[in-house]
């Protein structure tokens, strides 16, 4: 009997600026179950790029195909490249920065196999244990949460690209849309909820598909990654207006149009008492409900951490709110915000704790007017 009949065909998917054999290696070398062919596209997205010696003898143009692109376009653009010439059954999408675990593919395969009529489905993406203070913070304020999201949600629209397996068929024309950062935000939010507005159907989330991320930069503090993040996430506000909502101003829209008015305020007292006021009001409400939030939902009570998570949010609203006002000229778009779930469900919970900063921000400024002016 021809068992080509049942196989089942897997295009492997990976955008490399680095080529770096620490990660292309574990990837090449994870387990192929029986029955299964698989294919590793690797697209590298820098013309000047060397491939390291101990991945060479690994290129073989049949399991192994090597795309070099001209110029750097970008992960985005990188896998569209993998997608057209992909000719397997199931695309799984793997970032150059993570080592899968060995029996990866298996586990993408049997779930094939128990459920064969479903879009795809996407496992988790762990980091280190934390290893400084800004590492810490990371965790504690949980902008990583969509990459472990798989370890708490049945089925969700989106997954990161980092570790995600879709049928070919259901991605038909859809690509990576080439209006997102180079680096990455936003496009593989745009990309599987186009998939889902055409297929309806959700990925499915697995606990036991785990690859494994290294921290950026070797943990160094670094924030320009979670600004970009927001220019992407700022573009879906006009392309899944369904997917968004209005909240209380965060800490960066309440610091530029507190100062706008506490400026106001100073020409008209002749003291520059309201905006001293307005900076340390925001900056100690801020952390302070962060400190508050990180004690009540995950039981965190060292202070730098509230400090740490604070900044890399304030970055990421940064990026948000340069995109909307200076980019995109959307005035509409200030407190405007993302529901990265795209289910309503966890719209509520933000809104209590946006509420309680910005009523924070209030009191305190106005506690520290009435008190210096008395």
């Amino acid at each position: 009997m021809d068992n080509r009949i049942n196989m089942i065909s897997i295009d492997v998917i990976i955008p490399s600026y680095r080529l770096q054999s620490e990660y292309l290696l574990p990837t090449v070398q994870m387990e192929i179950p029986s029955e299964t062919k698989v294919r590793y596209l690797i697209i590298a997205d820098n013309p000047q790029s060397e491939i390291p010696s101990d991945f060479k003898d690994f290129i073989d143009n049949e399991k192994v195909i090597l795309f070099r692109n001209k110029e750097n376009h970008g992960a985005h653009k990188s896998r569209n490249v993998g997608i057209d010439n992909s000719t397997a059954d199931w695309i799984l999408f793997i970032d150059d920065d993570v080592k899968p675990s060995k029996n990866l593919l298996q586990t993408y395969v049997n779930e094939i196999k128990e459920r064969p009529n479903e879009v795809g489905f996407f496992g988790e993406t762990l980091f280190p244990e934390p290893i400084n203070k800004f590492t810490r913070g990371l965790i504690a304020c949980d902008i990583l949460t969509f990459f472990f999201i798989a370890g708490y949600y049945k089925e969700l629209k989106w997954a990161p690209t980092a570790n995600v397996l879709i049928k070919r068929s259901a991605i038909g024309d859809i690509r990576f849309k080439e209006i997102f950062p180079k680096n990455g935000g936003g496009e593989d939010i745009d990309f599987f909820l186009q998939i889902y507005e055409v297929t309806k159907q959700e990925l499915q989330c697995l606990t036991n598909a785990k690859v494994f991320h290294s921290w950026w930069y070797n943990g160094k503090r670094n924030y320009t990654r979670f600004i970009r993040w927001s220019y992407g996430d700022a573009l879906l506000h006009t392309i899944f207006p369904q997917y968004t909502y209005y909240n209380f101003p965060n800490v960066i829209e309440s610091l530029v149009f507190g100062i706008a008015f506490s400026l106001t305020a100073c020409f008209y007292l002749g003291s520059i008492l309201p905006l001293l006021c307005v900076l340390t009001g925001i900056v100690i409400g801020e952390f302070l409900i962060e400190f508050i939030r990180m004690v009540v939902n995950k039981k965190l009570k060292q202070s730098q951490y509230a400090f740490e998570g604070a900044l890399v949010r304030a970055s990421n609203d940064t990026g948000r709110l340069y995109m909307q006002l200076i980019k995109l000229k959307r005035i509409k778009g200030i407190c405007e915000r993302a529901d990265h779930f795209c289910d309503g469900r966890h719209i509520a919970y933000q809104r209590l704790w946006a509420g309680l900063k910005f009523t924070t921000y209030l009191l305190i400024s106005a506690g520290l007017f009435y008190l210096i002016r008395k």
